[in-house]
C-alpha cells in the first residue's frame, strides 16, 4: 500500500510540473539589465574614441603652430658660454734638465717653422713682436715653402721640399752638417736657400727656448696625422714633430720647446671656402692634426700652445690672417701676447 502512495504523489507532481509556464513578466528584469549594460558599453567606446579625437585635434594644432613659429625682434646673444676650450699644455723644465745649461744673462727664442716666421725674412712681424713681448733675442731659422712632414721617407731626395722639412732643419743644427739643407733649399727656392744659409751661424748652446710654428699646409697637402706603427715617422705630421723633438732634447736637454698650433682656419680654393674645422681633406680635420700634436707634446714633456681655438679661429680667422697663411700685424701681436701669457722665459 505504501509503494503505490509513493508513486501517486510523483505522477501528481510531474503533471504539476507539465502544466507550469513561464510568464513574459518573469523575464522582464533580466531583459532590461541586458539592455542598459549594452547601453554603457555603446556609450563608452563612443567617449573613448572622442577623447582620442580631441587628443589628435589638439597635437596636430599645437605641430603646426609650432612648425610656422613666430616673429621675434632681433636680440643680442652673448656666445661667449659656447666658446671652445683652449688645450694648451704647458711643461716647464725640470732644476735637472736645466743643470748643464751655460749662462749668459741674454733670453734667445730659436724659431723654426714655414710662413709664421718665414714671411718677410728679417722682417718678420711674428720675430719682432716676440721679441719685444719678451725683451729676447729671436734667431729665425724658418723656412718657407717648406712642410713639418716629409712626403718621403728620410735618404730620398726626389722632393726637394722634403729636405727643407722640419726634421731636415734639426738634423742640421743638432748634427752641424749643413750641407744637404743647403743642396735641398736651392731646389726649393732663392728665399729658402738664402734662410738655410744663415743656420750655420746659429750657436744652439746659448739657446733658450725653440718655438716650433708651423702653418696648414701640411693639412692642404694631405700628409698623414700619425703612424701607428712608428711614433717617430717623420713622413707624418706628428712623427716629424716627435722625432725633432727628441732630437732636440737628447743633443740639448736644457732647451725649453714649444709647440704653437696653425691658427689657420681654412682656405680658399678656386674660390670655396673650406673649413678647416669641419672639412676632412683626405686624412682628418684640422682639429685632428692638433689633437695628436698634443698628444705628441705631452709624451715628449714639451708645453704646446693652443692658437687654433685659443686665438685665432674661424670667427675672427680675416682679422689677424691674410689668405688664411699669413699672419698680419694684428695676428702676429695675438700670438705672441698669448704665447707669453703661458710661458715663461
Amino acid at each position: 500500500m505504501a509503494k503505490r502512495k509513493v508513486v501517486s504523489d510523483f505522477e501528481e507532481i510531474r503533471e504539476e510540473q507539465e502544466d507550469f509556464e513561464f510568464d513574459d513578466e518573469d523575464f522582464g528584469d533580466i531583459e532590461d539589465s541586458d539592455i542598459k549594460r549594452g547601453r554603457r558599453k555603446s556609450s563608452g567606446h563612443v567617449i573613448f574614441f572622442a577623447l582620442v579625437a580631441l587628443v589628435l585635434v589638439i597635437c596636430g594644432v599645437s605641430l603646426m603652430i609650432w612648425n610656422r613659429g613666430e616673429e621675434q625682434e632681433d636680440i643680442e646673444i652673448d656666445e661667449s658660454e659656447f666658446d671652445t676650450e683652449p688645450n694648451d699644455y704647458i711643461q716647464p723644465l725640470t732644476s735637472d734638465l736645466m743643470a748643464g745649461k751655460p749662462e749668459d744673462d741674454v733670453t734667445t727664442i730659436l724659431a723654426l717653422g714655414n710662413s709664421p716666421f718665414a714671411d718677410d725674412g728679417d722682417n718678420n712681424l711674428l720675430a719682432a713682436a716676440l721679441r719685444d713681448v719678451y725683451g729676447a733675442t729671436v734667431i729665425n731659422a724658418s723656412v718657407p715653402d717648406s712642410y713639418q712632414a716629409r712626403s718621403n721617407p728620410m735618404g730620398d731626395t726626389s722632393d726637394p721640399c722634403d729636405g727643407v722639412s722640419l726634421a731636415n732643419v734639426v738634423e742640421a743644427l743638432t748634427t752641424g752638417n749643413f750641407e744637404p739643407l743647403e743642396e735641398s733649399a736651392k731646389e726649393v727656392s732663392d728665399s729658402a736657400y738664402d734662410c738655410v744659409c744663415e743656420f750655420a751661424s746659429i750657436d744652439m748652446t746659448h739657446v733658450d727656448c725653440v718655438v716650433i710654428f708651423y702653418d696648414l699646409s701640411d693639412y692642404i697637402a694631405h700628409r698623414n696625422i700619425y703612424n701607428p706603427g712608428d711614433e717617430d715617422d717623420v713622413t707624418t705630421f706628428c712623427g716629424a714633430l716627435s722625432a725633432s723633438i727628441k732630437m732636440i732634447q737628447e743633443k740639448y736637454p736644457y732647451i725649453r720647446i714649444v709647440v704653437l698650433s696653425t691658427p689657420a682656419c681654412g682656405k680658399t680654393i678656386d674660390d670655396y671656402y673650406v673649413d678647416g674645422t669641419i672639412v676632412d681633406l683626405a686624412n682628418g680635420t684640422l682639429p685632428d692634426y692638433i689633437g695628436n700634436e698634443i698628444t705628441v707634446c705631452a709624451t715628449r714633456g714639451v708645453s704646446f700652445v693652443d692658437l687654433y681655438f685659443g686665438a685665432i679661429h674661424v670667427d675672427n680667422r680675416d682679422r689677424y690672417l691674410v689668405n688664411d697663411y699669413h699672419l698680419n700685424a694684428e695676428g702676429a701681436k695675438v700670438v705672441a701676447q698669448r704665447m707669453a701669457k703661458l710661458i715663461t722665459l
